[in-house]
């Protein structure tokens, strides 16, 4: 049995500019963290000998399936096909936090589930290999919409930077931030769920009102802003100051074209009038986790005046995708 385990993220300025028709053409820059919740991914060899079927999975729903053709998850049919496994494996996954909410939970489970396979087959992968082959089963094998932060925040981790090139390359660098300043970070951060649940690559797909050169103008404001958050998140300046950047970074998403609703925006004006001094909706749009930056005396008005959403306490900078058990 295998068990591997990857974290979901929360994006703080630039995202966007990790799609490849941007980056492809003016470059990208995201800033990013893993978080300390989870998707676990178990494999395990299936006795399929003593069953009438030849594979097993088990997720929101089960699957006993004889073929990977049979299967009905395009990621785990897309993984199972790629490595070339055929037969003889139970797959089961199991998440901290719900899917569609804006944190990168699909390609959360892509990727534990490649790192999950390849330790059942006894293969090693670096972690710029996983992301890459995430990145490759979703946007490339399935065609889906969206950027490449996910994948790659979910296999490398950390809290960090990443840049995204002309030529298709990205580079990782990690922010190396005292504790005292990861905490004050930590306790300043309150993300609150809407409870509305929406597919990113059906949001991305959405016609949007912003003209190319808006978009092109807005975007490449956004990559210099995660420049600007990683300047300012290593200086000793107050973390109140680092959501006003982050309000910056989502009024540019809006004017991109960012996909929102009526009573999204309603809930951040409230959160901003209850003390939060930035934030912003992460994902596509359309619903999700609202993120803000406030002084930790605010968070229950905050709360209060979101309705008593649910919220979620966070710890950043997280371990990438690791294999947190393997016995033969």
């Amino acid at each position: 049995m295998v068990i591997a385990r990857a974290p979901v993220r929360v994006s703080f300025l630039g995202g966007g500019t990790d799609f490849p028709d941007h980056f492809r053409k003016h470059g990208g820059a995201v800033l990013v963290t893993a978080v300390n919740r989870f998707t676990h991914v178990t494999v395990q060899p299936f006795l399929e000998e003593y069953f009438d079927h030849r594979i097993r999975l088990c997720y929101r729903r089960n699957e006993a399936v004889n073929s990977t053709a049979e299967i009905r998850h395009p990621a785990m049919r897309a993984a199972l096909e790629k490595l070339g496994i055929s037969s003889g494996v139970e797959m089961h996954v199991m998440a901290d936090l719900p899917a569609r909410t804006g944190l990168g939970s699909s390609s959360t489970f892509v990727v534990a589930m490649l790192q999950a396979l390849h330790a059942h087959c006894g293969r090693f992968r670096s972690t710029r290999d996983l992301a890459d082959e995430a990145i490759e089963i979703e946007r490339v094998i399935l065609g889906e919409a969206g950027g490449w932060q996910d994948q790659i925040a979910a296999a490398f981790g950390g809290l960090t930077l990443v840049q995204f090139n002309h030529g298709g390359s990205y580079q990782v660098q990690p922010i190396p931030l005292p504790k005292e300043r990861i905490e004050s970070l930590e306790q300043h951060m309150l993300l609150i769920y809407t409870e509305i649940q929406r597919d990113s690559f059906s949001v991305h797909a959405q016609e949007v009102k912003a003209t190319p050169e808006d978009r092109t103008r807005a975007f490449c404001k956004l990559s210099q802003l995660a420049h600007d958050g990683v300047d300012y998140l290593a200086s000793d300046r107050p973390i109140t100051k680092f959501g006003e950047l982050l309000h910056a970074g989502w009024e540019l998403k809006k004017e991109a074209g960012s996909v929102t609703l009526p009573e999204i925006d309603a809930w951040y004006e409230a959160g901003l009038k209850a003390g939060a001094t930035g934030g912003k909706l992460l994902g596509a749009g359309k619903g999700g986790f609202l993120l803000f930056i406030a002084e930790p005396k605010y968070h229950d008005a905050i709360r209060k005046a979101l309705g008593g959403r649910p919220t979620v306490n966070l710890r950043v900078n997280a371990p990438g995708s690791q294999v947190i058990f393997s016995q033969r």
